[in-house]
């Protein structure tokens, strides 16, 4: 007769395992690829931003309701090791998913930024308390100009993480997953890097990509 464990015991495994799981799912060579792909991406979006003109301002009577909110800039940040750990976590088919939308959906939010070029108003940081909240602001901005909004690539790579990392959504998991996905795109909001209109276009810009990787995927397990 196999011994009992007692009722603690079994709880506590019950909740350690979906962890167990998720951490030998991790794929440390997807994470690498994935920071590669973030950092090419970030300086050709840089770059471009000093190549174009503003001609466009799309900020609504809803976007001027919208509080800025400086602090969020900690969870707008949260984007980059949110993405590497999606690419981490994710499988393989899910890895090559993820990538593939994200390319495409890169490549489309290039035409856009230079057939839109987007002017982005920014509050005045002057005003802030001299600190870490400031100097962060600043910094990003002197990078981040003030341009190149439409569509938010943030916005987008943020939801195709979400769709991307099976893996992280085991029951525990889930609703952090979910609800850290959605402060990083409403963070975008706040800190007012992007407009209403911004954000709109990242998310049909997300679902148009998955949908077209998708099918890409069934199309090929098709012909195989």
């Amino acid at each position: 007769m196999k011994p009992q464990l007692p009722p603690a015991a079994i709880k506590r495994a019950a909740t350690t395992r979906p962890l167990r799981r998720l951490i030998a799912a991790v794929h440390f060579r997807q994470a690498l690829a994935a920071l590669g792909g973030l950092l090419l991406g970030l300086t050709v979006f840089i770059g471009l931003q000093r190549l174009v003109t503003p001609r466009y301002n799309w900020v609504t009577p809803l976007d001027e309701l919208i509080p800025f909110v400086p602090v969020s800039w900690c969870v707008y940040v949260l984007f980059f090791p949110f993405v590497l750990l999606a690419a981490a976590c994710a499988s393989t088919a899910g890895f090559r998913a993820l990538r593939n939308a994200t390319g495409m959906a890169f490549a489309v939010a290039l035409l856009c930024f230079w057939l839109f070029p987007e002017g982005l108003p920014r509050p005045d940081i002057d005003a802030l308390e001299p600190g870490f909240l400031q100097q962060r602001l600043s910094r990003m901005w002197q990078l981040d100009l003030a341009r190149n909004g439409f569509p938010s690539l943030h916005v987008a790579v943020t939801c195709l993480a979400c769709l991307a990392c099976r893996a992280l959504w085991e029951r525990p998991c889930k609703g952090l997953t979910a609800a850290t996905g959605l402060l990083i795109c409403l963070s975008t909001l706040t800190l007012k890097q992007h407009t209403l209109v911004d954000v709109l276009g990242g998310l049909f810009l997300a679902l148009v990509c998955a949908l077209a990787t998708q099918r890409q995927g069934n199309a090929a397990r098709v012909s195989a």
